[in-house]
């Protein structure tokens, strides 16, 4: 059952596993929310660690004001849940467009963050993202989820995770035309103009990982990101998509967590 909190105005909702060890938070991307996370959360409660994993302003069930959304709010909301969560030090974990506003916050935050991981991720979107970005907020509008969805699905899982597991393939497509479209236009736009800056001040251990057959942010996106962190270490997930979290949680485990333990402060 999610937890609810009141962070920059807007109520979040939030999962929490409590334990005692080391914190660490989790950030979806564009039409995601907590549920994407479920397996890591397994892990944190599995190890005593503190998993929170939380849905963004506009996403999932929590709170959707009217737009503008931005990059620099969703930072700040990460921030400011730490806060109010009483986190004093925690990981912080990002996912696609989740990866910028986790690196944001990581600048603000500071030397309370122990580690970053970013899943999916890339310093800037290329040229050709921001006309996606803008049709699908387009069609958001228009209440034509199922279409994005569609995309989505396609893109975010490999063609053997969508061949051998269509459960999964048919949850996906549910979980992205569930949004509320206005929220997720105002999303999407927001998504467009984002970005990570100054990865040369990440000052903690960063990790960027992503699956071995990511098609929206390939491999060469997160060795990047890797190189010009001053901490920074690269990894893949064998056979997996964007989704890697969703389609590969074990070997997703595997490689989150042999990072995050080799980095954990003594608790």
């Amino acid at each position: 059952m999610a937890e609810r909190i009141e962070v920059g105005g807007a109520t979040l909702a939030y999962e929490d596993t409590g334990g005692a060890g080391p914190a660490v938070v989790f950030a979806h991307g564009l039409g995601g929310s907590a549920n994407g996370w479920l397996a890591q959360l397994a892990e944190c409660r599995a190890r005593g660690w503190r998993g929170v994993a939380y849905d963004q302003r506009g996403a999932g069930v929590s709170e959707k004001p009217p737009g503008p959304y931005s990059l620099e709010r969703w930072s700040a909301d990460l921030a400011e849940l730490l806060d109010g969560l009483g986190i004093q030090r925690a990981a912080l974990v990002g996912h696609s467009v989740g990866c910028m506003v986790a690196e944001r916050a990581a600048l603000a935050l500071g030397e309370r963050v122990w580690a970053l991981a970013v899943c999916g991720g890339a310093r800037a979107w290329p040229a050709a993202a921001g006309p996606v970005f803008e049709e699908r907020a387009r069609l958001a509008r228009e209440g034509l989820l199922d279409q994005i969805a569609e995309a989505v699905a396609a893109t975010g899982l490999s063609e053997r995770a969508r061949g051998e597991d269509p459960r999964l393939h048919g949850l996906m497509r549910a979980l992205i035309a569930g949004n509320d479209g206005r929220a997720y236009a105002e999303s999407a736009l927001a998504t467009a103009a984002a970005s990570m800056a100054d990865l040369e001040r990440i000052s903690c251990p960063l990790l960027a990982f992503c699956g071995s057959e990511d098609t929206v942010t390939p491999v060469g996106s997160a060795e990047e990101i890797a190189e010009a962190a001053p901490r920074g270490v690269f990894a893949t997930v064998p056979g997996a998509a964007h989704w890697c979290m969703l389609e590969a949680p074990e070997a997703t485990n595997e490689v989150l967590f042999g990072f995050l333990e080799e980095t954990a402060p003594a608790i």
